[in-house]
Order: structure tokens, then sequence, then C-alpha cells
């Protein structure tokens, strides 16, 4: 009776370790669907955005010669103006009584009428005495005249980023508004903000505008560019949770990936710099279902 029972358990273990056979055969057999891309040549740069500031260079305040009325008003805020421009007429007090005294007394037509004049072409960017009729003592404050072409922005430069700007000077100057003006560093002031270990250099527009002063900007410079980088797009980089180490999944024919550990450059929005290794173009990276791969897995090519 025990001998019938021999070969009745072999039987049972040998179609044990088929079914087991066959179930290790399909694990190794699955496999990630997956989408391939290849390296790039290109420029990637890295822009540093520097808090700046619109400042004038050439700024001037009218002031009353007299003591005396306003007569006429010539001008109105943010007018444009010229060196010579008539911008007031002033009554002195002596024609304004010799007036009030009757029309007996002969005047001459310019007698006690004083012409104030604009000392340079600008703006007028303030406008304290806009009516006529309003008494002024002597040296008071008529208008302010700013020269929109005398305007820079102090930009604040890091002392390490000094290196820099021999290689580059030129950037962009982006207003709150998202609006982008080419500009160029020239001479830095002399004294350096010691607080904050940067250097203030002053950024000049290409072309003319007419900015308020005071606003607040950014400019944007080039602190690193390689025009000859390899560049790989970003979802085909990964790492560990740490951020320490970082890899690619490469395919080594249609159906093998393996991990590619690589040293990551700079970055921009979509594509990643690639320092090391140093890829080809025949090389087919993975950039699609590659999360959670291992060291080698088999894939299937969309």
């Amino acid at each position: 009776m025990k001998l019938s029972i021999i070969p009745i358990l072999s039987v049972v273990l040998i179609l044990h370790g088929c079914v087991q056979k066959k179930t290790d055969e399909e694990k190794i057999r699955a496999k990630s669907l997956v989408s391939l891309t290849s390296i790039r040549r290109g420029t990637m740069a890295h822009i540093e955005p520097l808090p700046s500031i619109a400042q004038y260079l050439r700024h001037t305040t009218v002031e009353s010669p007299i003591a005396g009325t306003i007569k006429f008003v010539k001008i109105n805020f943010n007018d444009r103006v010229h060196k010579g421009q008539l911008l007031y007429t002033i009554e002195t007090k002596e024609r304004r009584a010799l007036g009030n005294l009757g029309s007996d007394i002969p005047l001459d037509k310019n007698y006690g009428l004083v012409n104030v004049y604009a000392p340079m072409d600008g703006v007028v960017t303030s406008l304290p005495q806009s009516q006529p009729g309003i008494f002024v003592p002597e040296a008071a404050v008529l208008c302010d005249i700013t020269d929109e072409k005398s305007l820079y922005f102090q930009v604040n430069i890091p002392y390490e980023y000094n290196r820099y700007i021999a290689q580059n000077t030129s950037g962009k100057i982006i207003l709150p508004d998202g609006t982008a003006l080419n500009a160029r560093l020239q001479t830095p002031v002399i004294q350096a903000i010691t607080a904050l270990q940067t250097i203030p250099y002053m950024a000049k527009l290409d072309n003319a505008h007419y900015i308020p002063s005071g606003t607040i900007a950014k400019f944007e410079m080039v602190v690193y560019k390689n025009k000859e980088a390899l560049l790989l797009p970003k979802k085909a980089v990964l790492s560990d949770e740490l951020m320490e180490k970082f890899w690619v999944m490469k395919l080594l024919n249609d159906s093998l990936a393996i991990k590619v550990f690589i040293q990551p450059g700079d970055q921009d929005s979509e594509m990643i710099e690639i320092k090391s290794p140093k890829f080809t173009g025949q090389d087919r990276i993975l950039v699609s279902g590659n999360y959670g791969l291992g060291d080698s897995a088999l894939v299937s090519i969309k």
C-alpha cells in the first residue's frame, strides 16, 4: 500500500514544478511599455535674475527767479519740453500794484513780466504750480524736468558674479508687467553695498524708453552658457529621494534597458544638460515608462 503512494506524490510534485516554472517565465517576460528619445546638441544657459531699480542721471528742478504771481502756465504734466522753451510767465509785485492803480499810468507791455524757460530737454515729471493767479515766493519750485535719455537701472550684482561681467555685459531688463528690454551693463558705482555684498552697476537700455523713476525691475544676467551642450528632456532623467544620484535608462537592444548614472548640469523648463557620460545621437534613452524600472528591465517600445 505504501508503494502505491510514491508514484502519486511524484506526479503531484512534477506538475507543481511545471506550474511554478511557467509562472516565473511569465514574470520574466513581463515588459514595461516605454517611449524613447535621443541626445541632442544645443545651447544651455543659466540666467540669474538680479534686482534693479530705475533712476535718472539728469534731473533738474525749475524754481521761481522772483517773488510774484504766476500769469501764464505753458506746460502740462508729462509734457516733453525742449531747452529754451517757455514754461511760465511771472508778474512782479510792482507791476501788479501799478496795474491795480488804474489805466492812467502807462505800462510797458513787458514791464514786470519775467519769463521762465526750460533749462534742458526732457519730460515734466512734477508740476507743483500748474494754475495761473497763484503767488509764489522767490525760489519756489515750479516744476521738475527729467531727461528721459539719461535713464539707467541700478543693478546690484553679487560680488561672486563680478567675473562674469567681463565675458558678457548684455542682458534683459524685465519690467513688472513682463516687458523685456535689451540692456547693457556699464560703469560700476564706486561704493559697494557692503551689507548685501553686492556691487551696484549701471545698466543702460539699448533704446530710449520713459519709465518712472523708482520702478523696480529685474536684470537677467547670463552666468553660464554652453553652445555645445548635450541635452535630454527632463522626463528622461531619474533620481533618488535625496537628489544625490541621477541616472537614465538606456536601451541596449529592442527589449532590454539598463541604468546609466549621469552627471547633470544646468537645466531650463524642458531640457537638462548631461555633463557625463558622453552620449551619442545613436544612444536610445527612455523618456516615458522609465519610472520605477530596475537596473536591467525588459521593455516594449510604443
